[in-house]
C-alpha cells in the first residue's frame, strides 16, 4: 500500500491512498462467495446461484463493503505507521474502486497541533487563605441532627411548615423547556430542593391538601444551574404527602448516634478539621483554574475545530445532566436546543481543548509518564465508586478504547501537579505579611510572619499588626 502524506495546515493532514488490486480482489472474491452460499433467489438451489448473477444483481453492495473495510485498515495502518494523532474520525474522500486498478481515496485527518509550550514555569497565582467560620461548623451540625432526624406524618395544622418534607407532583415550564409531569420530595429546608431552584421556598406555609397550585416565578442570574438563570418559571403543584421534622437534640448522645466521636465538642473538632480540608482542595482548585489559564494566555498555536467540538460536547453533556436532573424535558420539540447550546459553551470549550493540548505538550516536554502503578491505583479508585472489579471495569475501558482517555487525562493532571510545584504562590494575606512583585524586586513573594518582621526592620519601619 502507497500512502502519501501532506500538510494541509497546522492542524490537518491529507493523506492519498493507494491499495494494490492484488489487495483488493481477494477480498471481493471471498464478498462474493459468502454472498452466493448464502443468497435466495427464485430459481436457483440454495448456494447454486451463479457468481456472475451475484455479481450483476449485488455489486454496488459488494464493492461498498468491501471499500468501506479497506479504507478502514488502511486509515488504522498509516496512523499507526505514521504515528498520526486524529482528534476526530477522519473525512473519506475521492473514492475510486475500478476492476484491476488499486483502490484509491483519500483521508482528511485533523490532528494536534505540534506545540512547544513556553513560558509556564513560575508562573505567579494568587492563594486566598483558608477559612472556616463558626457559621459553617454549626451549618455542618446542622447536617447531623438532619441526618438523625425523623418524619412522621403532619396530624392537626392546615398549612405546611418551613421544615417540612414534601412528596409532590408537579409539571409546567422552565423557559422554553418543558418539564415531565413526576412526583419529587420537596425538603422545605433546602432552596433548591426537588431539582428545581426556588421551588422549595414557594411550598412554604401553604394548604396541606393543595391541588394544582400555580407558581410562577424567574430565577436569578446567580442561579445554582446557570444554564437556568434568568429563565421563567411556571408550574402546577400538587401535594402528595406531608411529614414533619422530629429533630434530635445537639448534644454528646448525637456525637454518639454519628459514630464518628463520643462528644459533642469532638464532633466539632472532626467537623471543624473536615471544612478546613474541604476549604484548602477548593483553594487548590481555584489556583489550577487560574494558573491553567494563565498558561494558555501565554501560548497562541492553532488548534482543530473537531476537538473544540468536542470539548464543546462533554460541556453540554453536563448541562444536559443537569437539565434532566431538574426533570427538564430535553428531549421536548421546541425546548432544548443541542446546536445552540453548543455554540454558547464555544469559547469555554476552546480555552478547555488549549488547556489539554497544552498541558500534554508540556508533559511530553518534561518527560511526565502514567505509569503501570498509576493507571492501577486509578481504577481501583473508579472500580471502587463504581462497585464493580477491577478487572471487569479495565477490561470494559481497553474494548471501549476508553482506557487511553483515562491515561490521557491523568497525564495532564501530572502536569498541572508540576506547574502547580513550580508556581509562585502569593498568599492573600491579610496582615499584609507578603511583599508585592514591586518590592520584591524579582525575590521570593511569600515571606513569613518573622521574615516579614525583620524586613520591615530592615526598612526602617514598624512590623506589620503595629
Amino acid at each position: 500500500m502507497q500512502i502519501t502524506i501532506e500538510d494541509i495546515s497546522p492542524v490537518e493532514k491529507r493523506v492519498d491512498f493507494e491499495v494494490p488490486w492484488a489487495d483488493v480482489a481477494p477480498r471481493l472474491h471471498t464478498a462474493y462467495e459468502k454472498l452466493r452460499r448464502e443468497a435466495k433467489l427464485k430459481g436457483f438451489r440454495p448456494g447454486k446461484v451463479p457468481r456472475q448473477v451475484i455479481e450483476r444483481l449485488y455489486h454496488n453492495q459488494v464493492e461498498g463493503d468491501v471499500a468501506s473495510e479497506l479504507v478502514e485498515l488502511s486509515i488504522r495502518q498509516a496512523i499507526d505507521e505514521k504515528q498520526i494523532e486524529p482528534v476526530a474520525p477522519p473525512t473519506v474522500d475521492k473514492l475510486e474502486l475500478k476492476q484491476n486498478e488499486p483502490l484509491r481515496f483519500s483521508a482528511r485527518i485533523e490532528v494536534r497541533a505540534q506545540v512547544t509550550p513556553k513560558d509556564y514555569s513560575g508562573i505567579r497565582v494568587s492563594r486566598r487563605p483558608s477559612k472556616v467560620t463558626d457559621e459553617q461548623v454549626a451549618q455542618a451540625l446542622e447536617g447531623y441532627r438532619r441526618q438523625h432526624t425523623a418524619f412522621l406524618p403532619v396530624e392537626g395544622r392546615d398549612t405546611t411548615a418551613d421544615d417540612d418534607l414534601l412528596r409532590v407532583e408537579v409539571h409546567g415550564k422552565v423557559g422554553e423547556h418543558k418539564i415531565k409531569t413526576k412526583t419529587v420530595t420537596v425538603d422545605l429546608t433546602d432552596e433548591n430542593a426537588g431539582g428545581l431552584p426556588g421551588l422549595a421556598p414557594r411550598l412554604r406555609g401553604i394548604p396541606v391538601n393543595a391541588a394544582g397550585l400555580e407558581l410562577r416565578y424567574r430565577l436569578g442570574d446567580d442561579s445554582v444551574i446557570k444554564s437556568l438563570a434568568g429563565k421563567e418559571i411556571s408550574l402546577r403543584v400538587t401535594i402528595k404527602e406531608v411529614r414533619g421534622r422530629k429533630v434530635p437534640a445537639l448534644d454528646d448522645e448525637l456525637a454518639k448516634d454519628t459514630g464518628e466521636a463520643s462528644t459533642l465538642d469532638e464532633l466539632k473538632a472532626q467537623v471543624r478539621a473536615k471544612l478546613v480540608e474541604a476549604d484548602q482542595q477548593r483553594i487548590r482548585r481555584e489556583m489550577a483554574s487560574a494558573l491553567v489559564k494563565e498558561v494558555v494566555k501565554r501560548n497562541d498555536f492553532p488548534i482543530a475545530p473537531s476537538l473544540i467540538d468536542r470539548h464543546a460536547e462533554n460541556i453540554v453533556a453536563r448541562v444536559k445532566t443537569q437539565l434532566m436532573m431538574a426533570g427538564i424535558d430535553v428531549e421536548a420539540e421546541g425546548g432544548y436546543n443541542h446546536e445552540a447550546m453548543k455554540k454558547e459553551v464555544h469559547a469555554e470549550a476552546e480555552e478547555s481543548a488549549r488547556a489539554s493540548v497544552l498541558l500534554r505538550a508540556i508533559a511530553e516536554r518534561e518527560g511526565l509518564q502514567v505509569d503501570a502503578g498509576d493507571m492501577q491505583k486509578r481504577l481501583v479508585e473508579l472500580a471502587n465508586a463504581r462497585g464493580e472489579s477491577v478487572n471487569k471495569l479495565r477490561t470494559e475501558l481497553e474494548n471501549s478504547g476508553r482506557i487511553e482517555g483515562i491515561r490521557a487525562q491523568m497525564l495532564e493532571e501530572k502536569a498541572l501537579d508540576m506547574l502547580l510545584g513550580q508556581a509562585k504562590i502569593v498568599d492573600e494575606d491579610p496582615d499584609s505579611l507578603i511583599i508585592t512583585p514591586d518590592q520584591g524586586g524579582g525575590q521570593r513573594l511569600v515571606l513569613t510572619p518573622e521574615e516579614a518582621v525583620d524586613e520591615a526592620r530592615k526598612k526602617g519601619g514598624q512590623p506589620p499588626g503595629k
